[in-house]
């Protein structure tokens, strides 16, 4: 059983690149401007992309010396810009010590008796894997074992080794499966570890050339082994599709097929529950979709998998003899309508008889997200957000003299406006849990609970993770946008104090005008067409404070909603000179759940980019920032967005940091992962896909002659995620084009998540000190060489 992972599911989603605990939210949204492809009133023309041939595709070879001269030659001028003086590295080393504090909350993993911990500092950024007793780390007098120090194996080896997840043998706890990539990339080696030899096993199973596998327990002799051994094992997008059963002793070559998946899914993946003696296998079909599979233990083969009978947009999940299901979609099951986002349950023997009365566990409403689930070992935990604030349901079954189920619910409390995040601490011992609350300006506070009291709100405080800034200068306002189809979007501003009620009394100044009769259309026209420009339209609710430069993020995809995190990075690096942060709930994300969604799903991408520039103007029009002063922060998706909308409305940002991001439009499929996201954005081989496509594409509507903010693109050599190719090539042409305010930064370490908390410092600090000096107007921006 994992008692620790950094990859979590197979399919690898472009998440934002937040880090709680480091830089914090850092993503933006986009806006796009749909084209008309010409075309003949009998016979429509084929579509084709505009910019082919592509002018700079050379600059995707990873290895290419000529490639990796450009990017050394990128690389020192933004270093020499904006990584060098006392500035620069007074705050860099102010981020590393605030991202590895000396003094830290330490909350381990328990695995029945023991306390598993991966410890992280300035000395061991990559970690030194430990253990202690459970009872002795909740006595206060730890006495730690060092099991695996990742910086030494890296330096031996001569490899910087990122820790990716430690998979324990359950039960008998003397042995782990480490999975481990090289310098944080999506590619991975797993070896077997001997917890109390406290040495690799020789002999012991092994994968190691580096590849995106998946390896799990079934038994002390036995793994089931998703194998990268090249194209024809990968699906299209590049992950595992065959599931082999690796018996020791033996040649994972020669272990047996016993599940494969189509070459056009995303990947598949197998499992064994030992608690629940369950196999089973999901075959991921598209990015959001899967079928589950079971092992039928009567057919008495390891390869006699059956299908649960229900679509494929139906999530399925097990305990304790439950099914658990979760419709994506609406579903009519059984005569019965489900709404998309709803939790059903039902016994697992009754379902397989074809009985098909589920039992509600949680039935969305439109303001909130869709849920998610664990368990302790008696009760169910179902988390969601409820208008973008956390909510929390505990279930319990019973089972009456009648034989008849019950399931009994309970409201776990809440701490105040801050996130508060349920999860058990050993399953399958009892049904205490760890708390975590959290907020933009209060540092997390780690607390223990038990699920078996009648008191939920007995809460023992564990530790909080040292306080890194000032928070009584600012507070958190929450306000709302009008989209260009009128959806209401809401965004969270956090600020000084005065700046945030002279915003709030314009917000509302500016809502009171715009439902006042008609005899006053006129004014709230004038206010719109002043908003519509970027410029800030006059409130007639008493005196404005000068706008603030302001830091604007987002992400609007994949179902990912953006949730209260401490403000680690932003609070040192930009609330304490005097910025206001802000991030954008738009659509794309999961906020609302699957309506919020799929509004701007493929196709429709557009809204959410119209969503993100009506924050913009409504940050310019309530008098928060200006437009020169307002820059936007994106990554992964997010730097898609923030691209978009800089080449969509240049007028109405100051600065632009772009992450990570994927740009190409084009052929962003056909690069790394990329193909797993075709449910997300489109498939540019369809021309009506690649027509909307195209229509906000960045690499490709970037043009001559006009005058762009200036942009900070960063990726990472080793992001074998998105590909670097998508940053080299859009800063390559920027500057092609006389766009003189262009910087690029790769680094030749790190994944698509980045590799430790020192890297991510440094990256930080240059990112901040980029966005201060031209929004603030504290120094001239220094232009092409």
């Amino acid at each position: 059983m994992a008692v620790w992972s950094q990859a979590g599911a197979a399919r690898m989603l472009l998440r934002p690149v937040a880090r709680q605990t480091g830089a914090g939210l850092i993503q933006g949204i986009i806006n796009a401007v749909f084209i008309r492809q010409p075309t003949m009133p009998a016979s429509p023309a084929p579509f084709s992309w505009p910019l082919s041939p592509d002018p700079f595709l050379s600059l995707e070879a990873l290895d290419d010396p000529d490639a990796l001269a450009w990017v050394e030659q990128q690389n020192a001028r933004t270093r020499a810009a904006w990584c060098s003086g006392a500035p620069f590295e007074s705050l860099r080393q102010r981020l590393a010590d605030a991202y590895l504090p000396r003094e830290r909350p330490v909350i381990p993993d328990r695995w029945k008796d023991w306390a598993y911990d991966l410890w992280q500092d300035e000395r061991n950024p990559k970690g030194i894997w430990r253990r202690t007793t459970w009872a002795a780390w909740r006595s206060g007098a730890p006495v730690w074992q060092n099991l695996l120090d990742f910086d030494a194996l890296g330096a031996a080896e001569g490899t910087p080794w990122v820790c990716v997840e430690l998979d324990i043998l359950y039960p008998d706890g003397d042995r782990a499966l480490i999975t481990m990539s090289p310098g944080g990339s999506d590619a991975q080696v797993v070896r077997e570890f001997d917890l109390d030899a406290q040495r690799f096993v020789d002999d012991g199973f092994v994968i190691a050339k580096a590849g995106k596998h998946t390896a799990s327990w079934i038994d002390r002799d036995t793994l089931y082994v998703g194998w990268d051994n090249g194209r024809k094992t990968l699906t299209r997008s590049g992950y595992p599709r065959d599931v082999r059963r690796w018996t020791r002793g033996t040649a994972l070559a020669d272990a047996p097929v016993v599940f494969r998946g189509g070459f056009g899914d995303i990947g598949v993946e197998a499992h064994y529950d030992p608690v629940e003696r369950r196999h089973t296998v999901v075959s991921s079909v598209d990015f959001f979709d899967s079928h589950t599979y079971y092992l039928d233990s009567a057919a008495g083969a390891v390869d006699a998998w059956r299908q649960y009978d229900v679509p494929a947009h139906v999530a399925v999940g097990g305990w304790q003899g439950w099914l658990l299901l979760e419709p994506r979609l609406d579903w009519d099951c059984d005569g019965v309508r489900h709404p998309g986002g709803a939790l059903l349950a039902i016994r697992e023997s009754a379902f397989l008889r074809g009985e098909r009365e589920v039992v509600p566990l949680f039935t969305p409403t439109p303001l909130t997200s869709a849920c998610e689930w664990t368990h302790t070992r008696n009760h169910l935990i179902v988390s969601y957000l409820d208008d973008v604030q956390n909510t929390t349901l505990l279930w319990t079954p019973s089972q009456g003299t009648d034989q008849a189920w019950h399931w009994q619910p309970r409201l776990f409390p809440s701490h105040g406006e801050a996130q508060t995040d349920v999860s058990p601490v050993e399953p399958t011992l009892d049904d205490e849990v760890f708390v975590d609350t959290d907020d933009y300006l209060q540092p997390p506070a780690y607390w223990l609970a038990d699920l078996a009291r009648e008191n939920l709100s007995e809460w023992e405080l564990i530790d909080r993770w040292p306080t890194q800034f000032d928070a009584t200068r600012f507070v958190v306002t929450r306000g709302h946008a009008v989209s260009a189809d009128g959806t209401r979007v809401p965004y969270t501003v956090v600020g000084p104090r005065a700046a945030q009620s002279s915003a709030q009394e314009a917000q509302e100044a500016q809502e009171a005008q715009e439902a006042q009769e008609a005899q006053e259309a006129q004014e709230a026209q004038e206010a719109q067409e002043a908003q519509e420009q970027g410029q800030p339209h006059a409130s007639q609710h008493g005196p404005q404070q000068p706008p603030h430069p302001c830091l604007l993020s987002g992400y609007g995809g994949f179902a990912i909603p953006l949730l209260p995190s401490y403000l680690t990075g932003q609070g040192i690096g930009w609330l304490e000179r005097g910025g206001v942060y802000v991030v954008a709930h738009i659509r794309g994300g999961g906020e609302f759940g699957t309506r919020w969604h799929t509004a701007a799903q493929g196709e429709q991408r557009q809204r959410a980019f119209d969503d993100f520039i009506a924050v913009a103007q409504a940050l310019v029009s309530t008098g928060v920032t200006s437009a020169a002063q307002l820059g936007i922060q994106g990554g992964s998706n997010g730097g898609l967005l923030v691209a978009a909308c800089m080449v969509q409305r240049p007028e109405l940002f100051g600065a632009v940091v772009c992450e990570v991001p994927l740009l190409d439009m084009s052929r962003y499929h056909l690069l790394h992962a990329g193909a797993s996201w075709i449910d997300e954005y489109g498939d540019p081989d369809e021309p009506d896909e690649a027509s909307a496509l195209a229509a906000y594409s960045p690499y490709h509507r970037v043009s001559a002659g006009v005058a762009y903010p200036p942009v900070l693109f960063t990726t990472s050599t080793a992001d074998d995620r998105v590909h670097p190719g998508h940053a080299r090539k859009m800063a390559a042409r920027m500057q092609s084009l006389g766009a003189d305010k262009v910087w690029y930064r790769e680094n030749t370490e790190g994944g698509h998540g980045g590799s430790d908390e020192l890297e991510q410092a440094e990256h930080d600090a240059m990112v901040f000190e980029f966005l201060w000096s031209v929004l603030s107007g504290s120094a001239q921006v220094r232009a092409v060489a």
